[in-house]
């Protein structure tokens, strides 16, 4: 477990520093070489040329990435208790268990092989949890640590001991995706990280409390015949954690945040033309009204500009008008205060 967790910690600390030290490193060794083979390939800096390279090296950068995070992650699962008494899970018999341990107990008995009592434990324990069908379907379906329950006799028993423990751990998936968006962190994909959190703990639900494992879980023991049903729910829980910091880390190449300064400024030239309106239709009102004054078609010119003044009284000269633009003025300078 020490190392799952040193293993976890490194994942997490290289997704924060690596990708974008590696994205600039990679792009200038690959316009260096483009330099001496294609020189007219390379584009100048600050051009949207340059820019698309910056992402594609960007996006490489992450996927080789992301194999190598899963790649590590199923190597720090270690060996299993097939793979330490030389079995497959998928392909054993009795008899061969049997065989293996003998051999194993013998080459490692304490009397023929001293400091290495543990290793002998460790055996022992394997074929013990193996050699029992109730024992070995809760370790291939919930994990070494599922078996430690002392007070399980039935299958019943050490699964409704094991989900609570495993519902934890997506609870705690659900918290740190609730922390996310109180701290702005990870905007891309949320919905769907919600959705990917409840689908993988259903997937472990149902391998835990059915006798014969989902289709995605067997397909991936065909790949992988070495690892149990519980380890390779394991690595896909890790596939659904690197996959959303990689959308993370990609998504804001593609698809960039719309900037609230935007919206002031939007807000701001809308404010403008509303006044602008207001002092150009009041001004001709009042230019044509002392044009006609004394002439006795003060009205008639007051008639045909009636509308026009009612338009700039509208959207120019009305005090809430304003007041409403101020408001959302004042209130989009708030939120980038806050940022």
């Amino acid at each position: 477990m020490a190392k799952r967790s040193s293993g976890d910690f490194t994942s997490i600390l290289g997704w924060m520093l690596l990708p974008q030290l590696a994205a600039s490193y990679l792009l200038k060794t690959v316009h260096w070489i483009l330099l001496r083979v294609a020189p007219r390939a390379v584009p100048h800096p600050k051009t949207p040329r340059y820019a698309l390279h910056q992402r594609m090296s960007y996006v490489f950068v992450i996927a080789a990435y992301l194999l190598y995070t899963l790649w590590s992650t199923e190597q720090n699962l270690g060996a299993n208790y097939y793979h330490i008494l030389g079995l497959r899970p998928d392909d054993f018999s009795a008899s061969q268990l049997r065989r293996n341990f003998r051999r194993l107990s013998l080459a490692l008995h304490p009397d023929k092989n001293p400091g290495g009592e543990q290793q002998f434990i460790l055996v022992q324990h394997a074929y013990n949890v193996l050699a029992d069908p109730l024992t070995r379907f809760v370790y291939n379906h919930a994990g070494e640590a599922a078996v430690m329950c002392q007070t399980c006799k039935t299958v019943s028993d050490y699964m409704l001991a094991a989900i609570p423990r495993r519902l934890a751990v997506y609870l705690t998936y659900v918290m740190g995706s609730v922390a996310m968006q109180v701290f702005r962190i990870g905007k891309y994909g949320t919905y769907w990280r919600y959705i990917a959190i409840g689908t993988f703990a259903a997937l472990e639900l149902a391998m835990m409390t059915r006798t014969t494992d989902p289709v995605l879980i067997r397909v991936l023991l065909w790949m992988a015949p070495h690892r149990t049903s519980f380890e390779m729910s394991q690595i896909l829980q890790q596939v659904m954690i690197c996959f959303f910091i990689a959308l993370n880390q990609i998504g804001p190449q593609f698809i960039p945040q719309e900037k609230n300064v935007n919206t002031v400024a939007l807000a701001k030239q809308l404010l403008a033309i509303t006044r602008n309106t207001t002092a150009e239709i009041q001004g001709k009102a009042e230019r044509l009204a002392g044009f006609y004054k004394d002439t006795g078609l003060e009205r008639l010119a007051s008639e045909s500009f009636e509308s026009e003044l009612q338009l700039g009284m509208t959207i120019g000269t009305s005090h809430k008008f304003r007041e409403e633009y101020i408001d959302r003025l004042n209130a989009e300078r708030s939120q980038i205060a806050l940022k």
